[in-house]
C-alpha cells in the first residue's frame, strides 16, 4: 500500500495550489483509504516501525499525556491544513500561542500533507503534530474545527462526547465560492455552519466583528468570542541580516527607489483590475507581490516593468523580504470577503512598522485610524503618497509597534481561554 500512497501524494503536491485546494476532500479520502490515517492511535492499522523518529502512541502517552495535569489544559486542533505549508496561518499561530500560555497542544494532520508525520512529533515546545485522530483518546480537551474546512467529516467532529470535551467552531471567513471553491464545498461548509449554529458546539469563535454579530444574534453573545487574527511580533522583529534575499528581488529593489509590497495569496478576492490601473498610473513606484498563486491570480496581475511577483517565500525568510517594503498593501476587492476578513498581514505589517494602505471596503482594517484607505486606484494612489509622508516618522512608527504588541497572538489566545473554564480533566 505504501507505493500507491506515495505516488498519489506526490501527484497531489505537484498540482497548482488552487487545484489542490479544490481536491482537498477527495485527496484526504484517498489517503485515508491507502493508509488508514484517521484511525485512533489504539486502533491504527499501521503501527510505527522502530525506524521512525516520531513517538509511538504508547511513547506519547507515557512521556506526554501522563503529565497532562501539569498543563493549563489540552487544545486539539482538528485536521485543517498541514503544519508545513506555503502560508503560515491562524491554526499554527494559535497552536503556538496556546502552548506559550501553558497548554498542551495536539495538532492533527494527515500524511498526504507535507508534514509526513508517523505518530507524534514535537514541532514547537508543547505543540505535538500527529497523523492520528486523538479526540476520543484525550478527554477533558478543547477541540477546534474551522468554518473553512469542507473536507472534515461532520459526524466525526460533532459526535465527540461533549460531557468530556468542549467543541469550538472557528468562524473565520464569509462562506464564498472564491474562498471555498465548488458548489459541493459550499454545501459542506453551509451544513457545518448550520450544525454549529444550531447548538452543535459549545462556543463559536469569530475572527471579525460582522461574523461575531451574526453568530451572537443566533446563539447568544455568551456563546460567542471575538478573536481576530494577530501577529507573532518576535518573528517580525528578529535580526534579519543573516537571511539573503534572492538576486531577482535585490535587482528589483535597486531599480525602484519607492516600493509598495504585499505578501499573501494571489487569490480571487484580490482587486486585480484596480491594482493594474494603479500600476499603470504610478510607474514611479515598484510593486512587489509575495505569495502563492491561487486559481490563476498570477495571470491577472500586470506584467509591467514595475511589478515583481516572487512566488511563495517561507515564513522564516519573509521578514527579511518584507522589511524592504516602504509601504504595505492589502488590496482586497469590495464585497463580503473584504468586509468580513481579519487579515493576519495587517498586524504583521504593523510589527514591521510599515504604513499600511488598504481598499476602503476592508472593515477590519479601516477601524484603525493609522491605516490609509482608498476606494479605487485613484484614491489608493493618493493614500500611498500620504503613507510615504509618514513612513519615517518616529512617532508614527512607534504607534504601529504598539498596535502590533496589542494584537499579538498570545493576547488572542488569552481571549480564547474562556472556552476552558469549568472543563473537567
Amino acid at each position: 500500500m505504501r507505493s500507491p500512497y506515495f505516488y498519489a501524494r506526490n501527484l497531489y503536491w505537484n498540482m497548482p495550489v488552487g487545484l489542490r485546494n479544490t481536491l482537498r476532500k477527495p485527496a484526504r479520502h484517498i489517503a485515508q483509504t491507502l493508509w488508514g490515517l484517521r484511525d485512533s492511535p489504539s486502533k491504527s492499522r499501521f503501527p510505527l516501525t522502530s525506524r521512525s523518529a516520531d513517538l509511538t502512541w504508547a511513547q506519547f502517552q507515557r512521556n506526554v499525556l501522563n503529565h497532562a495535569g501539569s498543563y493549563k489544559g489540552v487544545f486539539i486542533q482538528n485536521v485543517l491544513i498541514g503544519w508545513d505549508v506555503e502560508l503560515y496561518q491562524r491554526p499554527q499561530h494559535m497552536a503556538i500561542a496556546f502552548a506559550e500560555l501553558g497548554y498542551l497542544v495536539i495538532y492533527q494532520t494527515v500524511r498526504w500533507a507535507a508534514d509526513d508525520v508517523q505518530g507524534f512529533r514535537q514541532v514547537h515546545p508543547n505543540v505535538w503534530l500527529t497523523s492520528y485522530n486523538v479526540v476520543d483518546e484525550v478527554p477533558g480537551s478543547v477541540v477546534s474545527v474551522y468554518s473553512t474546512d469542507h473536507a472534515i467529516d461532520p459526524d466525526e467532529f460533532f459526535g465527540a462526547d461533549r460531557s468530556t470535551h468542549r467543541l469550538v467552531y472557528e468562524y473565520i471567513d464569509h462562506i464564498d465560492p472564491r474562498i471555498s471553491g465548488s458548489s459541493d464545498n459550499i454545501r459542506s461548509l453551509q451544513a457545518l455552519k448550520e450544525r454549529a449554529f444550531a447548538g452543535g458546539v459549545d462556543y463559536i469563535v469569530a475572527s471579525a466583528t460582522s461574523l461575531y454579530e451574526e453568530a451572537a444574534a443566533v446563539v447568544g453573545p455568551e456563546k460567542v468570542l471575538l478573536v481576530p487574527n494577530g501577529v507573532n511580533t518576535r518573528h517580525y522583529r528578529r535580526r534579519k541580516g543573516d537571511t539573503a534575499v534572492s538576486p531577482e528581488f535585490r535587482a528589483f529593489m535597486e531599480k525602484h527607489e519607492k516600493v509598495v509590497g504585499y505578501f499573501g495569496a494571489l487569490a480571487p478576492w484580490i482587486w486585480y483590475d484596480e491594482i493594474n490601473r494603479l500600476v499603470e498610473a504610478r510607474p514611479d513606484l515598484g510593486f512587489i507581490f509575495i505569495g502563492p498563486d491561487y486559481y490563476g491570480g498570477l495571470d491577472r496581475i500586470s506584467k509591467a516593468q514595475n511589478v515583481l511577483c516572487t512566488g511563495p517565500i517561507s515564513y522564516n525568510d519573509l521578514p527579511a523580504y518584507a522589511e524592504n517594503f516602504d509601504i504595505c498593501f492589502i488590496p482586497f476587492e469590495p464585497g463580503e470577503i473584504a468586509r468580513t476578513t481579519s487579515p493576519l498581514k495587517l498586524f504583521e505589517y504593523f510589527a514591521l512598522e510599515k504604513p499600511v494602505v488598504v481598499t476602503s471596503a476592508m472593515d477590519e482594517c479601516v477601524r484603525f485610524p493609522e491605516v490609509f484607505a482608498g476606494a479605487d486606484a485613484k484614491e489608493l494612489s493618493v493614500e500611498i503618497d500620504r503613507a510615504f509622508a509618514v513612513k519615517d516618522d518616529p512617532a508614527f512608527k512607534a504607534r504601529l509597534a504598539s498596535l502590533a504588541d496589542e494584537n499579538d497572538w498570545n493576547h488572542r489566545a488569552g481571549a480564547y481561554e474562556k472556552v476552558f473554564e469549568g472543563l473537567k480533566r
